[in-house]
């Protein structure tokens, strides 16, 4: 009884620290690249607001549209 209750909390453990490790999303990363998008492609919508939004989504950020 003591060796499996031994084996759940380090087990728990684990899973807590991998949690705590893989850090905030960097939505920051998405409103950049959207700028280096806007500024370096000739007629850049809708393409550039359609990476905003994946890049968004891919990190876990809340989908919005750039402040300008």
């Amino acid at each position: 009884m003591f060796r499996l209750t031994a084996v759940a909390l380090g087990v728990f453990g684990f899973s807590a620290a991998l949690t705590a490790s893989a850090g905030l999303p960097n939505c920051d990363y998405c409103l950049q690249g959207y700028y280096q998008c806007r500024d370096n492609t000739p007629d850049a919508q809708p393409s550039c607001m359609d990476q905003l939004f994946q890049c968004q989504i891919d990190n876990r950020c809340q989908p919005t549209f750039p402040p300008d």
